[in-house]
């Protein structure tokens, strides 16, 4: 693919998505499902980040089920506004979960709120994804906000398609620790 400019891309990755099939997309998130859930990060986590998956994007119910069967404790996104940004707060089970204005499930406002020093992984989602740890969101900045002074493990889950040679990057954009698709783990951390 030609890269041109951010939005471009974002056209053409949520086509691509959106043209898998049933089969195709469950088949690849199982494979996901089975590389994030036997990732080290995933298994040292005590606190785990994750958002909750709308459409297409890879399923995270599965995984955030899974860690919640684990014992760990797990905090999602309820996004306030374009200007405040998001909140990150704790639930107790995806079933809590309650649709917003855009129809993408997140908690009650009045759930307790984590400090992002007691998160150990995040699980994050994106358009497009690069070899030295871009990522390309959605435009809105919430995760580079929410990330941004931060040492949390950001890991991003993708299929291997939305991998290219180079996304474009801002100075605000913060990057990727690695990488989790139906192939396999890219851990940008350990390649410099």
């Amino acid at each position: 693919m030609q890269i041109k400019n951010k939005e471009e891309i974002r056209r053409y990755m949520l086509n691509k998505r959106d043209k898998l099939s049933r089969t195709e997309k469950a088949n690849l998130d199982n494979f996901i499902f089975e590389n994030i859930t036997q990732n080290p990060y995933f298994l040292s986590a005590k606190v785990i980040f994750s958002y909750v998956s709308f459409q297409n994007e890879v399923d995270t119910h599965r995984i955030i089920r899974h860690a919640f069967d684990l014992g760990k404790k797990v905090c999602v996104p309820k996004v306030i506004n374009r200007e405040k940004g998001m909140k990150v707060l704790y639930i107790e089970s995806i079933e809590e979960l309650i649709p917003s204005k855009m129809g993408i499930l997140e908690p009650d406002i009045n759930k307790e709120a984590t400090s992002i020093n007691d998160i150990d992984m995040a699980i994050v989602p994106g358009l497009a994804f690069d070899n030295f740890g871009g990522r390309l969101g959605y435009g809105g900045g919430f995760y580079d906000r929410f990330f941004e002074g931060s040492n949390i493990k950001k890991i991003a889950i993708g299929y291997e398609f939305q991998i290219l040679k180079n996304v474009p990057k801002e100075e605000h954009d913060i990057l990727i620790d690695g990488i989790i698709t139906e192939k396999n783990f890219i851990n940008f951390k350990k390649r410099f």
